[in-house]
């Protein structure tokens, strides 16, 4: 059995695929230890011939390539989880790049006990051109940015996204894959939607939810992507979940519910002022706009994006 299953699924960016392939080039690794599990979800391209072209000019690699029909992230991973032969499972996506040293300290610092592993790496957005003047740290979350500094694990209240996750196979054997009706009837499902139930029920289970800040992927973010609007329709839909959350609950959760948004209001509003002391405007102006999505789509269910 490997020490290290890499799962990445991939859906129609040959080009990234290609840089995320190209960045394992000058890993420092034993390749008895590591198989790298490419998911293709459907893509209209040739995937399978790129990773045969790859695995040709770099044998060393432990690459297995498998098509997955069903549309859908959560397919691609159970998928990936299905094949591996792993005892720590690690999931990228394929628009990130590993940093050169990533296998190194997988093999330095997991060499034991592999079989009780929740957790995540740092994620680093990477943007195609300049970071907008609008994008405050409130925001990038939204492009999937994880950084906990020198923490080691993770706050009750956040969890790592499968840009950069590391789950060991025998947690799955034991609390099941990732649920795949999640996104039934929905058409804009909040990032981390998947990822946020597993952990659920990974923490109900016992586990610790680990920060590994050495393990870092560089995230990159497309220019189109960098949109006003792709972050309003995910901030509704956030405040749209947590809804359902609390609807779930008891009256004295929604009154808590209720507090809790009137003392975020008030945390924008100072939070703010260093934005307006500093004349980042745009910043300051974002913070409220980022604040009232979340509250529309917490209080107003029917909210459109």
């Amino acid at each position: 059995m490997k020490k290290f299953s890499i799962i990445i699924p991939t859906y129609n960016r040959p080009a990234l695929l290609q840089e995320l392939l190209n960045s394992l080039i000058i890993q420092e690794f034993n390749p008895d230890f590591f198989e790298i599990i490419i998911v293709d979800n459907n893509s209209n391209y040739d995937v399978a011939s790129l990773i045969h072209d790859f695995k040709s000019a770099y044998p060393e690699f432990d690459i297995k390539y498998i098509h997955e029909p069903r549309q859908g992230e959560q397919y691609a991973w159970n998928t990936g989880i299905e094949h591996a032969q792993g005892k720590l499972l690690i999931f990228v996506d394929d628009d990130t790049t590993f940093h050169r040293d990533y296998f190194a300290t997988l093999e330095k610092d997991f060499t034991n006990k592999l079989d009780d592993i929740a957790g995540g790496g740092k994620v680093a957005p990477v943007f195609e051109y300049q970071k907008p003047a609008w994008i405050n740290k409130y925001v990038m979350p939204y492009f999937a940015e994880i950084n906990l500094g020198e923490k080691t694990t993770f706050p009750k209240n956040k969890f790592p996204y499968a840009t950069n996750l590391l789950i060991s196979k025998n947690i799955f054997k034991k609390i099941g894959l990732f649920k795949t009706d999640l996104a039934e009837g929905k058409k804009n499902i909040p990032p981390g939607t998947f990822e946020r139930e597993l952990f659920k029920r990974i923490r109900a289970a016992g586990y610790p939810v680990y920060y590994f800040h050495d393990l870092v992927v560089w995230h990159f973010i497309p220019q189109e992507k960098i949109d006003k609007t792709y972050v309003k329709e995910k901030a509704i839909e956030s405040g749209r979940t947590l809804r359902e959350i609390y609807r779930q609950k008891s009256f004295w959760w929604s009154l808590y519910a209720f507090w809790m948004d009137l003392l975020k209001w008030l945390a924008a509003c100072i939070l703010s002022l260093y934005y307006i002391f500093t004349t980042q405007w745009e910043k300051a102006v974002m913070l409220f706009k980022l604040r009232w999505w979340k509250s529309k789509g917490f209080w107003f269910s029917d909210a459109k994006g």
